[in-house]
């Protein structure tokens, strides 16, 4: 049963204080002297201890860097040259009076791909190997001092000298004049001049290749056209003289021309003396008198001279005129179409050449190259930047993944 008592506020407190008291344990006399060593919580190190380490370990590659590229690396000397190529036509249409600016101002329109094909040849192993035979690459981009990136390695292949080679040489194109840039890197002045001066050279015989090239290919068609067609001509010539010799006429046309007028000049002798002959029948009732027998023996033999004179014209036991003018009229057309198809090659060789004048291009030199006296610079801030992008790429994304790793584990 609850009394009255337990209402009281304090001694429901004194009731809760007694049931949460436990009673302690009676102490073992045999180890009263022993001592309670309490166990301390590991200790948890901070997070930023990592984070602090983590970039003190991406500055190793920074200094690393600053080192190599501002006390290490050797100097590079940069030799430039610009010229412009351009067809004869264009420098023919060019004013006078408006000079280089007239001839820059024609535009750049192929330039580019001008520019493209030059910094493929200059690039390419035919030039290396003629580059080889003139300059001594190993001697000039040989490894010195303690920089072991810049320089030529000995023993190299050929397709990782090509690969150093081309570093060595820049083809640019400039789009506000439209000239051709030409640079090239060496570890001294004197290396960076003479190839660059070599590169010249070899990109005037590339153009100069070219408009030979142009030249062979538009002037040998046609060439080759003009010998066909004075072939055709001599052999249409050869039938329409064979045809002649063999069948004894020199212009069948002109003789049945000429047969046909004989004919109709018979025919009209024979028209006259028909009428004669019917005059006479009128005058004499005999018919057997001399003068009309006379007349009608004129008019029978002009008769069967007029059916002998045709026979002859066209039939092929006669002269077969008509034949023969069929035939030589085609000999003749195929001789005349001969003879148009010679002009017009002719014509079309003189064409070729001409055009072939006017597409050549020419180089002209705007900035002959100088041997530089001072090295490039700009080069070495690139790449030390370059690298400090790299390892705050690295960093962000190493950051990245440990940050995730830890929100998984939580």
């Amino acid at each position: 049963m609850i009394g009255v008592d337990d209402f009281n506020p304090m001694n429901r407190f004194l009731l809760r204080k007694d049931q949460h008291e436990e009673v302690a344990p009676e102490l073992d006399p045999t180890k009263v002297d022993q001592k309670v060593v309490p166990i301390k919580p590991p200790k948890v190190k901070p997070a930023h201890f990592w984070r602090i380490s983590v970039t003190q370990l991406m500055l190793v590659p920074i200094a690393i860097s600053g080192i190599y590229f501002y006390s290490i690396a050797r100097d590079r000397y940069v030799t430039r040259s610009d010229f412009v190529i351009r067809k004869a036509e264009e420098a023919g249409l060019t004013d006078p009076g408006t000079g280089l600016a007239g001839l820059l101002a024609r535009g750049n329109q192929l330039s580019l791909e001008d520019a493209r094909f030059l910094k493929t040849y200059l690039q390419s192993p035919q030039v290396l190997a003629d580059l080889t035979r003139t300059f001594d690459l190993d001697k000039a981009y040989a490894q010195k001092g303690s920089d072991p990136f810049a320089g030529i390695k000995p023993n190299l292949s050929n397709e990782k000298r090509l690969k150093f080679f081309k570093k060595q040489v820049a083809v640019t194109l400039d789009e506000l004049s439209g000239a051709i840039v030409l640079r090239t890197v060496g570890l001294d002045p004197k290396a960076s001049y003479d190839l660059n001066r070599f590169m010249l050279a070899k990109s005037e015989h590339f153009v100069n290749q070219l408009n030979q090239d142009i030249s062979q290919k538009q002037k040998g068609f046609a060439e080759e056209e003009l010998i066909r067609a004075r072939s055709i001509l001599n052999q249409a010539k050869n039938r329409l003289l064979i045809y002649q010799e063999s069948n004894a006429v020199i212009d069948p046309k002109s003789e049945a021309e000429l047969a046909s007028q004989t004919i109709s000049k018979l025919q009209e002798k024979l028209v006259d003396l028909r009428v004669e002959l019917a005059t006479l029948r009128r005058q004499f009732k005999d018919p057997a008198e001399p003068e009309v027998a006379a007349i009608e023996d004129q008019v029978r033999e002009l008769e069967q001279q007029i059916q002998k004179e045709r026979k002859s014209a066209v039939s092929r036991q006669g002269r077969n005129l008509t034949r023969k003018a069929a035939d030589m009229l085609k000999l003749e057309s195929d001789v005349a179409f001969a003879t148009d198809s010679y002009k017009l090659a002719l014509t079309a060789v003189e064409k070729a050449r001409v055009e072939s004048k006017r597409q050549q291009k020419f180089m002209a030199l705007l900035s002959a190259p100088q041997r530089p006296e001072d090295p490039q610079n700009d080069w070495r801030s690139k790449g030390f930047f370059a690298v400090v992008a790299a390892c705050a790429v690295g960093l962000s994304l190493g950051k990245f993944v440990l940050g995730m790793q830890a929100s998984h584990r939580q």
